[in-house]
């Protein structure tokens, strides 16, 4: 006689015991084959109790023309059933910015409802878990990959921004886009911020070299008395800096003579004889000039701003060759100088002639942080204790062509885009060529050389956009889904680190160690929770006749 059990309640005293829906599809898929054992035999065999066998049996029994029902009553069908759903809270409520209503708005579509509840209250509880899990996922790799991990230096952009009345703190390491931090905390002031970036570090052989922002001042003495490291101005932000007083200015000119132009063009038109025409395109000629000249000084201001980026690289980015930081520096203040002649020329006013001498200040800074870059790139590659001849290998081709490399995806226009990658391949191509300096090393010390350069060509950090845009997704998950809990926090971090991956099939994580990481996905479809079963059909009650007054 098969034993009797009883129904008891779950660890956490919430809800009762439920069998897992795997078990029920493991029942299905042995009464299917026509020498099946008894109900009884096998509720025996599986300390199943007898009447629960039964009621799987008789409950959605599918009929022969529902080959989908059987599909998923089967444990493939089970299985795939659970890869769906995972798949679509990792697409859409994990890496989308949607909330649970859609993702059982698209189970109802695809009419998966009827193996799955879709309702808010079903499906939260799941979606809690899979957070909980992913954040396990972290607590779990980040020890273990750290363990395999190489000493590195590294730079660190940070920012941060608000969905509440705590800040959210974000810091990230440009080259790998692994996030590092991504927490709420009280303040951001330099204390809190030194705290979040070494508690990152404190369990990796990593060491913050640098720190990328724009000039909040709790970043500024946090890289100066906190972290101890030098801090590196963000280029857009000083870029807009010196623009924003300059544009309005230059744009009056233009669209006054606009305005002008319109109104002389407008006369003409109402002109009868040859000899009025003629003194009305006479009349708009000067308005043309003045036209033509206030746009050439609003482009030539533009142009030289972004020419302060173009020209902020410690190698040429014609050549590709090293650049000094006194160069940098002589090219950057000849940009400032033209924007100076046209503020000049143009009367732009006191606001306009004080951005140019607050940037002049900041593009110390910018030629300051050159000279970091090659005396610490220096060290590195003393270190490797190469010849004086694999050296300059080093310096003229190899790290410039892995810089550009790494820069040349982020160029302007598609044009730059490509000009950039095959210049790089050609330096690289040259470091490399055989009867080289560095062809004659063995295969571990070119490994070895490979990975310190390439180490150095990622020190130089010039902007803080990665930042800037993982603050843009934040706020999209915001807007979506509401005011973001500290479980919500870290299940973003945790996907963006080890599940969104480059055209290269790398993640943030395998960038950032060096080395393979388990697969997140499969690892959460591991243990994950039992779907919710849909709500049972109740049967319509019959409409009660109303009652006629006699």
């Amino acid at each position: 006689m098969t034993p009797c059990h009883s129904t008891n309640p779950s660890p956490s005293g919430k809800d009762p015991f439920r069998w897992p829906r795997a078990d029920a599809a493991k029942a299905f898929d042995h009464f299917a084959d026509p020498d099946h054992a008894s109900q009884r035999q096998y509720a025996h065999d599986h300390a199943i109790p007898r009447s629960t066998v039964g009621y799987w049996l008789r409950r959605d029994d599918p009929a022969d023309a529902d080959p989908v029902a059987a599909f998923f009553r089967s444990p493939p069908g089970e299985a795939f059933l659970r890869g769906i759903v995972a798949a679509a809270f990792m697409a859409f409520h994990q890496r989308g910015a949607c909330g649970i209503r859609l993702i059982g708005y698209f189970l109802e579509l695809s009419q998966l409802s009827r193996f799955v509840a879709t309702s808010r209250g079903a499906l939260q509880p799941l979606a809690a878990q899979l957070e909980l899990d992913l954040a396990a996922f972290d607590d779990e790799e980040r020890p273990r990959m750290a363990k395999q991990m190489r000493p590195k230096k590294i730079a660190v952009a940070g920012d941060e921004n608000y969905h509440g009345k705590d800040p959210c703190l974000v810091a990230i390491e440009p080259v790998s886009n692994f996030i590092l931090v991504e927490c709420y905390r009280e303040h951001r002031d330099a204390d809190t911020w030194t705290k979040v970036i070494q508690e990152s570090v404190a369990d990796m052989p990593v060491t913050v070299v640098l720190l990328n922002s724009d000039l909040a001042r709790g970043l500024l003495c946090c890289a100066e008395k906190g972290l101890e490291v030098p801090h590196s101005p963000d280029l857009f932000h000083g870029q807009r800096d010196l623009l924003k007083p300059l544009l309005l200015p230059l744009a009056r000119p233009v669209q006054q003579a606009e305005k002008d132009l319109q109104k002389a063009k407008q006369a003409s038109d109402k002109l009868q004889t040859i000899e009025e025409a003629l003194e009305s395109v006479r009349n708009e000629l000067p308005i043309v000039r003045r036209l033509e000249q206030a746009r050439e000084r609003q482009q030539q201001v533009v142009q030289q701003v972004r020419g302060v980026g173009d020209d902020y690289h410690p190698f040429d980015r014609t050549t590709g060759r090293p650049v000094t930081a006194e160069e940098v520096e002589k090219r950057l203040l000849k940009h400032l100088d033209d924007v100076q002649t046209v503020v000049q020329e143009a009367d732009l006013g006191s606001r306009a002639e004080e951005a140019v001498t607050k940037t002049r200040s900041w593009v110390g800074t910018l030629a300051a942080c050159v000279a970091w870059y090659w005396t610490l790139s220096k060290q590195c590659v003393e270190e490797l204790d190469l010849s004086e001849e694999q050296e300059h290998a080093v310096y003229e081709s190899l790290l410039p062509g892995l810089y550009w490399e790494g820069v040349a995806p982020r160029a302007r226009d598609g044009e730059e885009r490509l000009r950039l990658q095959e210049l790089a391949e050609e330096l690289q191509k040259q470091a490399w060529q055989e009867g080289g300096a560095l062809a004659c090393l063995s295969e571990e010390e070119k490994r070895q050389v490979q990975r310190v350069t390439q180490e150095c060509a990622g020190l130089f950090s010039r902007s803080s956009s990665c930042v800037e845009g993982r603050n843009g997704r934040l706020s999209l998950h915001h807007h979506g889904q509401g005011r973001l809990s500290a479980r919500k926090l870290k299940a973003l971090t945790v996907v963006h680190n080890y599940a969104v991956k480059r055209p290269d099939g790398t993640t943030a994580a395998e960038r950032f160690f060096g080395g393979k990481h388990r697969d997140l996905f499969s690892w959460l479809l591991e243990r994950m929770p039992d779907l919710p079963r849909p709500a049972e059909k109740r049967p319509k009650k019959a409409a009660q006749p109303s009652l006629q007054a006699g």
